[in-house]
């Protein structure tokens, strides 16, 4: 069967699987499809490129609904819940996103429907891209946490309350509160922030510039 462009990029993503980000190699790749690398090179470019193709394929299976304008709230919350399930059911997504700006011809039509969702809200031009953007950085960030060794809660609120008061009066007082909440919980208070935030600039963002 002849190699295309389709075949490299799923043969990477089971190799993305199996052996994570650090697996991934043109070299690898090749000996995986039994061809040579000049060809792979010839189909998908550099590693870089290979890449972004992953990263295309992986955000163009997220499902954006038709804008509402009733209730675009749920729906930005609704997305950011959704694209970080996305980025945890494989593996190293979220390490992959990281510095990549997903724009090929699956990744396109899902930010075009992202993009309307926040139009629905009636929000400024520039709010709407930069809000784009920040969601985007916040949740593959998050993610990308998740996927790493869980810190010691217990040891850092150790190392927090026994500071002493008198030079980190802040730090001592809300050694509990610092390691409180679970991911999800966090997660949550933090994308009901940024919709909050979100709510304040459709109100004010002409008066503003923005």
């Amino acid at each position: 069967m002849a190699l295309t462009r389709d075949k490299i990029v799923n043969a990477a993503l089971a190799l993305l699987e199996r052996e994570g980000m650090q697996g991934i190699s043109m070299r690898k790749l090749a000996q995986e499809l039994d061809a040579g690398a000049a060809t792979l090179y010839w189909h998908v470019g550099d590693k870089e490129q290979l890449l972004g193709l992953m990263l295309d394929r992986i955000v163009g299976e997220n499902e954006v609904p038709d804008p509402d304008p009733e209730h675009w709230r749920e729906q930005v919350k609704d997305l950011a819940r959704a694209t970080r399930k996305l980025l945890k059911s494989r593996r190293d997504a979220a390490q992959l996103s990281m510095g990549r700006i997903p724009a090929g011809p699956n990744a396109l039509p899902v930010l075009e429907r992202y993009l309307a969702v926040l139009a629905a809200a009636a929000l400024p031009a520039q709010v709407i891209a930069y809000a784009a953007d920040m969601f985007s950085l916040y949740v593959g960030a998050f993610a990308y946490e998740e996927s790493m060794p869980a810190p010691d809660v217990e040891q850092m609120r150790g190392i927090f309350s026994s500071l002493p008061p008198e030079e980190f009066p802040v730090i001592t007082g809300l050694a509990d509160e610092l390691v409180a909440g679970d991911l999800d919980e966090r997660f949550e208070w933090a994308i009901e922030l940024l919709v909050r935030g979100l709510e304040s600039l459709r109100e004010v963002g002409d008066q503003e510039g923005l």
